[in-house]
């Protein structure tokens, strides 16, 4: 099986818990991610790919937005989830099941690429780059949205263990009563090698690889609004353990037009 196969047999099996706040957002938290990806969209509506959809997170969410969103996945079990919730909200998307590395898009076919939590998870982080950068236009925006979840730093490694223990039934899928982490391990331990950025997804770790990949007038957000509302809703025995530092880069497609 290959490194893509092993990717998508383990989301399509997660797409039964996983939810990337897409079904869950309540009404504070959903205006919250619309103040905060505002600024990075301009003038609308914009024609908007989002790649790795999982179940809909950023797709519904600029859809509601008054966006034109075209949304793809490796994993079709996440998509039919992501198709459901857009048909709940009354939504317009166009969901398709797609390779992050290798679009099925024209050139120049995007105002907007946006993604959240995928680039850790990239066999080909470079070239995958460039291949968003392809189907922007000229002047094109690219947002994503990522963390260093697997950080190897003793004080973070033990804080993720601590906090697993604490949540402890939650890591259960609530379907098959397997641990959530026990199934993440037994992919991703073989897994992490070959995906360049699976520790290391950390803003001045990655802006290099934007702009080599074409990017330019790169800007890095730590996105507070989310991080303050996430602590204010956390429990409390959790707020010291919390090791979350997901942040937003963007930048500007430096296509030329032909």
């Amino acid at each position: 099986m290959t490194v893509k196969q092993q990717i998508e047999e383990y989301w399509d099996w997660r797409s039964t818990s996983y939810t990337n706040g897409a079904t869950s957002l309540g009404e504070e938290e959903r205006e919250l991610w619309k103040q905060s990806l505002s600024p990075y969209l301009g003038a609308g509506p914009l024609k908007i790919l989002d790649i790795g959809t999982g179940k809909g997170f950023l797709a519904l969410l600029l859809a509601d937005m008054g966006h034109e969103v075209t949304a793809i996945d490796i994993s079709q079990s996440m998509l039919e989830k992501a198709r459901r919730e857009a048909i709940r909200h009354n939504l317009d998307i166009e969901f398709k099941k797609g390779d992050a590395e290798n679009l099925s898009f024209d050139d120049s076919s995007f105002d907007v690429v946006v993604s959240k939590y995928l680039l850790w998870t990239l066999p080909d982080p470079k070239n995958t780059l460039k291949e968003w950068n392809r189907v922007l236009r000229p002047g094109g925006k690219i947002i994503a949205i990522d963390g260093n979840w697997f950080d190897p730093s003793p004080v973070k490694k033990l804080k993720r263990g601590i906090r697993k223990v604490l949540q402890g039934i939650t890591y259960r899928d609530p379907t098959t009563g397997v641990l959530r982490q026990g199934k993440f391990n037994q992919y991703y331990s073989s897994l992490h090698p070959s995906l360049p950025l699976y520790s290391n997804v950390k803003p001045e770790s990655i802006r290099p690889l934007f702009e080599k990949a074409g990017f330019e007038d790169m800007q890095i957000d730590s996105l507070p609004l989310i991080h303050k509302y996430n602590l204010k809703n956390m429990h409390p025995l959790l707020r010291p353990l919390n090791t979350d530092t997901f942040f937003l880069i963007s930048g500007t497609s430096s296509k030329q037009d032909k």
